[in-house]
């Protein structure tokens, strides 16, 4: 698929262009993640596995969705976005939870993200784009917590940093 332009922002988190992920990276400059954490009426979370295609991170579990902001977007905006690209759902009420800054080395290069959580309850069906994502689950939360301690490379970094957010946000 065609990579759109995603929005750059500086320290103060103020819009100061947009352009490619790849020239963000390079570059050091900031761009926003919007990620996406649903919980059903049992409080299990819904995470996805990366697919083996993914340039990223591949075959490690994630958040519910996640992706940067466009160029034309707002958090909001690609939260409720990336969750219908990726995991088909659509319809369930989004709620900003946290927001946090974070830079993680990956090949060398310096990621730079403000990340957003947004949370939702969601019990109905899910069906996943197979080039972005292999496999999905609800899992309860302490086998999520003990799973990490256990088997920490199964999982991504950025969703690790960002389940830690979550818990602590929804304290």
């Amino acid at each position: 698929q065609m990579s759109k332009d995603v929005l750059y922002v500086d320290a103060d988190e103020k819009i100061i262009g947009s352009g490619s992920i790849s020239n963000a990276v390079e570059n050091g400059i900031i761009v926003r993640i919007a990620r996406i954490f649903l919980t059903n009426s049992k409080n299990e979370l819904l995470i996805q596995k990366r697919s083996p295609t993914v340039r990223s991170v591949p075959n490690r579990w994630d958040q519910t969705a996640a992706g940067h902001v466009d160029a034309d977007e707002s958090f909001d905006t690609a939260a409720a976005r990336e969750l219908q690209e990726e995991m088909g759902i659509t319809g369930v009420e989004l709620n900003l939870l946290t927001k946090y800054y974070t830079e993680e080395t990956d090949e060398e290069l310096t990621k730079k993200r403000f990340n957003a959580i947004y949370t939702g309850v969601y019990n109905g069906e899910v069906s996943i784009d197979h080039d972005e994502v292999s496999d999905y689950a609800w899992v309860s939360q302490e086998s999520l917590v003990n799973r990490m301690k256990s088997d920490p490379n199964e999982y991504t970094d950025g969703f690790v940093e960002a389940y830690n957010k979550y818990l602590e946000g929804a304290k």
